[in-house]
């Protein structure tokens, strides 16, 4: 994944925001768009929707600049924010309601673009293939703390924000997670010869 603009200068640019000036704003744009893209992606696979979701984020945000408080963390909040729009423009069409759905059962697919983490090797390539396709099995409330934790790499706070849920059900929600890809993963024999024991500690580092 590439290198995201450090939380300090994420900080100061929404300050420099908050004051008025418009280039600070977009430059956070800028920095976060490709991300947030992708993740709107889990949620809504209909590109043009999306990128209009992201288009309004910025107007809405120019709009409540004179109004908008402090965040505790920049990246957490864009974050969610684009969730809960995206949720909010599924309920605006009915989609929710007519399918039966709340906001704990939205459907989120998770998909490695294929220079994720630069990788090259075949055999790591076909590594994340496999992965890919034990998320996807998972519950979507899981699939989404692991998209967040291990693809946009996450700490357990931010997170927590954008889930909105408390950090104790983070640690939580992903022991499930982990707990049901082993389980997958042992019935095609692929978690030991993957060697995904290793590959998951990095996780729960925070």
């Amino acid at each position: 994944m590439k290198q995201r603009i450090p939380p300090p200068q994420a900080q100061q640019l929404w300050q420099d925001y908050r004051t008025g000036d418009i280039y600070a704003l977009a430059n956070l744009m800028q920095a976060y768009y490709t991300d947030l893209y992708n993740w709107g992606l889990r949620f809504c696979d209909e590109s043009e929707i999306v990128r209009d979701c992201l288009q309004e984020l910025f107007l809405t945000l120019w709009q409540k600049q004179a109004t908008i408080g402090e965040v505790d963390d920049v990246a957490a909040y864009l974050f969610k924010t684009v969730k809960n729009h995206l949720l909010m423009e599924f309920r605006k069409k009915s989609f929710l309601h007519t399918l039966g759905l709340t906001d704990e059962h939205y459907s989120l697919e998770v998909e490695f673009s294929a220079d994720f983490r630069q990788v090259e090797e075949e055999h790591e390539t076909y590594r994340l293939r496999q992965l890919e396709q034990l998320l996807n099995q998972l519950p979507d409330r899981q699939r989404e703390i692991i998209y967040l934790r291990f693809y946009q790499n996450l700490d357990f706070d931010q997170i927590a924000e954008i889930m909105q849920i408390g950090k104790q059900p983070v640690y939580n929600l992903l022991h499930k997670a982990i707990k049901h890809l082993r389980e997958y993963a042992l019935l095609t024999l692929s978690w030991a010869l993957l060697g995904w024991n290793s590959f998951f500690a990095a996780f729960f580092a925070d």
